[in-house]
């Protein structure tokens, strides 16, 4: 059977839901999972951080090198505007302290039974449960470009006039995204930049880390020790596992990590455990204990200002461990403020697909038009969400991208059609 469609949007996430909403003409939406964004529900601990308040040119940096490509989006598209969205279709929002906006039932599902709804309103007919196979594509006549003209899927082939590929990325393949998007964009001829796992644990083998498992240091910061790496650290608690450490600094640059591991055995990070102490204002405490406390062990006193068995490891790498205050020599000294400022550790790996919130990698940016995402080598064809190589902290701001991209390819989509009308 082929079916003839006008929009065939690959990828029932939030990103193919929103560009349904905003199709001017019926579309159909192909999900390859038994319903729609099962992958959403999972989102901030199932409460679904769905944008950031602020303005666009805050939020744009934090999408490191693509921040300029995902401007026209962020400003098609805004927080508020994303917010206005979901009020108008009654499900409200809150925002924390932090900025992290969440519907107020503070329930993942209230957020994809807004987008099935708002897609079915636009006349876009959803089927689950479908596989795409590949493009078939041709030339196209006087463009020098390709179009896509058959799609075969587990349903059937379609021969639609445009194609949204928001199939997503490869974490968490049980919930849908197995990768197989980006097998479709080079199936397009389309350059894909490695996909690699971000948001994710980071797995250190330091035995003395291990064995903190379970601790968390609230005010903790993490920076890449590297050519090329951002001198800046992520800021935020920072979380001792049975592999490593997590929280949202490691889980930030996860991604990033994963990229320099494809050329690189390992990783140098520096761990400040307090971020808002340098080694010289450590260096100043320890002058401070020396005058007031030099009978007392140092492990006890840093025991005041770190969580117990940190403090306790910290002493023992340094050779203070059961060294009274007064006794402490420079080099140890200079060594304990060091390990508490900028805690040089070793990363060999991260946590992988299973675990890692996003996929870091994609369509690469220099196929697409920033202004309208659309291919630059093929007429028909646009590409939005996780599949495109864009990615950012948490907090938000991943949403944000999905329903921003979704919105912009609809919209060029639909210029298109009206200009060609006129």
């Amino acid at each position: 059977m082929n079916t003839a469609v006008d929009t065939l949007i690959i990828g029932g996430g939030p990103a193919g839901l929103t560009a349904a909403s905003f199709c001017a003409k019926p579309s159909i939406v192909l999900e390859q999972c038994a319903s729609p964004s099962r992958k959403l529900l999972a989102t901030g601990g199932g409460r679904c951080n769905l944008t950031h308040e602020g303005p666009v040119l805050a939020m744009a940096p934090l999408f490191g090198e693509a921040s300029r490509f995902v401007l026209p989006a962020l400003h098609a598209f805004p927080p508020e505007a994303i917010c206005e969205f979901f009020h108008k279709r009654g499900m409200q929002t809150v925002v924390e302290a932090d900025g992290c906006v969440f519907p107020a039932s503070q329930k993942a599902s209230d957020v994809r039974d807004v987008l099935i709804h708002a897609a079915q309103e636009a006349r876009a007919t959803i089927q689950c449960g479908v596989r795409v196979e590949r493009f078939i594509l041709e030339p196209e006549k006087g463009t020098g470009l390709q179009r896509i003209v058959s799609v075969p899927t587990s349903a059937g082939t379609f021969s639609p006039r445009w194609v949204v590929l928001a199939a997503g990325g490869q974490s968490y393949p049980e919930l849908g995204s197995d990768g197989s998007g980006f097998a479709l964009a080079r199936s397009a001829g389309l350059e894909v930049s490695p996909p690699v796992p971000a948001l994710a644990g980071l797995i250190i083998p330091a035995e003395w880390v291990v064995a903190l498992s379970g601790l968390l240091c609230e005010q903790g910061a993490i920076r890449i020790d590297s050519k090329g790496a951002s001198k800046k650290p992520q800021q935020g608690p920072i979380l001792f596992t049975h592999k490593g450490i997590s929280g949202p600094p490691a889980l930030a640059l996860s991604g990033e990590i994963n990229a320099r591991l494809l050329a690189e055995k390992e990783v140098t990070i520096r761990v400040s455990f307090r971020s808002d102490r340098s080694v010289n204002d450590w260096m100043a405490l320890f002058s401070q204990w020396r005058q007031k406390h030099g009978n007392r062990s140092f492990h006890n006193l840093l025991s005041g200002e770190l969580p117990r068995a940190l403090a306790v490891a910290l002493c023992r790498a340094s050779g203070l461990e059961e060294v009274v205050v007064a006794r402490a020599g420079k080099k140890e000294l200079q060594a304990l403020a060091m390990f508490c400022a900028e805690c040089p550790l070793t990363v060999t790996g991260t946590e992988g697909w299973g675990r890692a919130m996003l996929t870091r990698g994609g369509v690469a940016l220099k196929e697409l038009n920033a202004q309208t995402l659309a291919a630059r080598r093929i007429s028909n064809l646009t590409c939005i969400g996780e599949v495109v190589d864009v990615d950012a902290p948490c907090g938000g701001y991943n949403l944000t991208w999905a329903f921003a991209s979704g919105f912009l390819a609809a919209h060029a989509i639909n210029s298109v059609d009206s200009s060609s009308r006129q």
